[in-house]
């Protein structure tokens, strides 16, 4: 079957086959500046990425398309990333990345048994390992453990 009118007309069928097994990584963060490094870092890495702006977005977003992972901000506009967490918790790992970590923050995380936990400013390196770890660079997701990461 010739996949090509779906995507852009210059992927051969083997290009698009890849793009289709890539894993899939919904980044929530309302800073426009460390959303779009986020976005470049993770696809890098050779994930698919969307990227949400606040809490509604990324709700809509989960509602409509499948991911194989959440990162997101603790705090965004119209709710906070634990709550984003709660939601997804059945749909996919998530990774809570934030600048105001405490450990109320972190034991929330845990109870949530997030994939991990970074507090900003996060190491690019710290944070490529931690997603590779939860779902791997293809194939079926893994299971996930719950720990409290730090880098900075």
């Amino acid at each position: 079957m010739d996949l090509a009118p779906l995507f852009e007309q210059s992927l051969s069928n083997e290009e698009i086959r890849e793009r289709l097994r890539m894993k899939r990584i919904l980044i929530v963060e309302d800073d426009r500046h460390i959303r779009e490094g986020l976005l470049t870092l993770i696809e890098t890495a050779g994930y698919r990425c969307a990227g949400a702006v606040d809490f509604e977005a990324a709700e809509e977003l989960l509602r409509k398309e499948p991911f194989d992972l959440l990162i997101t901000d603790l705090d965004l506009p119209g709710g906070t990333g634990l709550d984003l967490v709660r939601q997804a918790k059945a749909l996919c790992p998530s990774i809570l990345v934030t600048a105001y970590g405490c450990s109320e923050v972190r034991r929330q995380a845990q109870e949530l048994e997030v994939a991990g936990y970074f507090e900003k400013p996060y190491d690019p390196a710290a944070l490529i390992l931690l997603v590779r770890s939860s779902i791997g660079s293809g194939g079926n997701s893994e299971t996930f453990s719950a720990r409290s990461t730090r880098s900075g």
